[in-house]
């Protein structure tokens, strides 16, 4: 039986609340996981946590996982946004600390010489592009602004002519749309 077919067999199983089988996956994982969210953050501590939040994801959202991807993809996928809220959430709190990098937050840059990373990496990409594009037109100009871009708050303003308190509440409801479907590509959720 390949990989992936042997995967999405644990994963039906975690869907079904079968814990032998969400056993199984997570220790499957766990070590490419861990590798992949440490070599993004940095720090073993932050890529614990990170690898924690992902598996609580993949055991409550296994029965959303729709088989347009490989489940490795989508485990990947989710691992990424949770690198993503940890460094949001290390930059906010450490903000002089921390040089920010805001294309970061949209791409995952490949290992040249891991395949998979690549395809994984490009996957994410389009799969980013995809979700920003579907945001309303008001809401896609904020997040490619501040996110994007790396554009401050005043500076979106008064680009937009609008308030910083109007671009918040802009980007936060981009951000809760876009946190909607935690999937790899915009078509598994």
């Amino acid at each position: 039986m390949n990989d992936d077919r042997h995967d999405r067999i644990l994963l039906a199983k975690t869907a079904a609340q079968d814990e032998e089988a969400y056993r199984d996956l997570f220790q499957r994982y766990y070590p490419r996981v861990f590798a992949f969210v440490n070599r993004r953050l940095g720090s073993p501590e932050l890529a614990e946590e990170a690898v924690a939040d992902t598996f609580f994801e993949v055991w409550r959202g296994a029965a959303g996982f729709q088989g347009k991807s490989r489940v490795s993809t989508w485990i990947l996928g989710i691992a990424t946004f949770k690198c993503r809220e940890a460094y949001r959430s290390q930059r906010r709190l450490k903000r002089s600390a921390v040089i920010a990098t805001p294309i970061e937050q949209l791409e995952s840059v490949a290992d040249e010489l891991d395949p998979e990373a690549r395809l994984v990496a490009r996957d994410e990409l389009r799969w980013a592009k995809y979700r920003i594009d579907e945001l309303p037109e008001d809401q896609r100009k904020v997040v490619e602004l501040s996110i994007v871009e790396g554009r401050s708050t005043d500076e979106v303003a008064r680009r937009l002519r609008v308030s910083g308190g109007t671009v918040k509440s802009r980007l936060s409801r981009a951000r809760r749309q876009l946190r909607s479907q935690p999937h790899s590509n915009g078509k598994d959720g």
